[in-house]
């Protein structure tokens, strides 16, 4: 199906009234492998509401966590600047460029990896985010509150890791601060509430069985096997040996710090599509990241950043079910 600007430009109102108001200046970054439409779609939007967006467009980078082009990344910084959009074929939440805006107070918008099919009002985009942000908020209050994070699945997950003293969040399309003193962030289609484990902490193995990054939709399960918040071994089919080359070429040793992140989908209008951007969101799946974990307030400065995501987890806090078999029981 085609989308029209115009088109576009309605839905992507909902994610700058909720990022931005009127006279805000937004700079989008996007590149050659993205549909020209969303960020004309997104620059008409601004321009309805009284926002002044520019466009930076670049070639696509070599792996996810890569920062831009040093034009696009120097311009991303400029004081003058609201709301910086990454609307990238690649992710880039994990990049440096995120620990730079965050550290001079700069909002974020991630839409990486976004498709025109993926705004449909009937899709992800047209979720009720306040409603998706009071689960969000429930689950953010029981990691906080947290010890110990447990998740299993029939499918042969079973990790633990130490949660204690880090914060849990709920990221429904609304700017979170991720720092003390910081920027905020939040993505669109949205709809998760994270925690960042503490490194050197993870223990078990995990096994994705929908989607990950660099892969896609997932046909042979993904496992990976954590030791004192490691990944030590990584195994499966295609999807694992494009994973174990990815981190040959590009990697370094805490590239395989693990867990990075343990998150919970909240959004009830995801279905799967073999793209991380919304499949990571669906409602009581759980997407894990190994690597960087500055962005959200850890201590792992890495390379790269990978996440897969598991169907149907079930995930505790010190002995508290939070999801089982495809529901969020808090």
């Amino acid at each position: 199906m085609t989308y029209s600007v115009d088109e576009i430009a309605k839905v992507m109102q909902t994610p700058l009234k909720l990022n931005a108001k009127a006279g805000d200046k937004i700079f989008v970054i996007t590149d050659t492998k993205m549909d020209p439409v969303l960020w004309q779609g997104f620059s008409k939007a601004a321009k309805e509401l009284g926002m002044e967006a520019a466009v930076g467009v670049m070639e696509p980078r070599a792996t996810h966590s890569s920062n831009p082009v040093s034009a696009i990344h120097r311009a991303a910084l400029d004081p003058e600047l609201d709301l910086i959009v990454y609307l990238t074929s690649t992710a880039m939440a994990h990049a440096t460029i995120t620990e730079e805006l965050i550290d001079n107070g700069k909002r974020h918008l991630l839409m990486e990896e976004l498709t025109p099919a993926m705004l449909s009002p009937d899709g992800p985009a047209g979720a009720d985010y306040a409603a998706l942000n009071e689960v969000g908020l429930r689950i953010a209050k029981i990691f906080t509150e947290g010890e110990t994070c447990h998740v299993t699945c029939p499918n042969g997950t079973n990790l633990t890791a130490s949660i204690k003293g880090r914060p849990g969040r709920s990221i429904a399309g609304m700017p979170v601060q991720l720092k003390p003193g910081g920027g905020g962030g939040c993505a669109f289609p949205d709809g998760e509430a994270h925690v960042c484990p503490v490194e050197g902490t993870g223990n078990g193995t995990i096994v994705f069985d929908l989607t990950a990054h660099s892969v896609g939709a997932i046909k042979q399960h993904l496992k990976l096997t954590v030791e004192n918040g490691w990944v030590t071994k990584i195994e499966g089919g295609r999807e694992a040996a494009i994973w174990r080359d990815i981190l040959d070429k590009h990697g370094d040793r805490n590239s395989y710090n693990c867990p990075a992140e343990i998150s919970i989908g909240l959004n009830p209008k995801v279905t799967p599509t073999g793209w991380m951007r919304t499949d990571k969101k669906m409602y009581a799946t759980s997407h894990i990241g190994m690597g960087d974990t500055m962005a959200l307030g850890g201590t792992c400065h890495a390379k790269l950043r990978l996440e897969g995501v598991i169907r149907y987890p079930e995930i505790s806090v010190d002995g508290k079910t939070l999801t089982r078999g495809g529901k969020i029981l808090v």
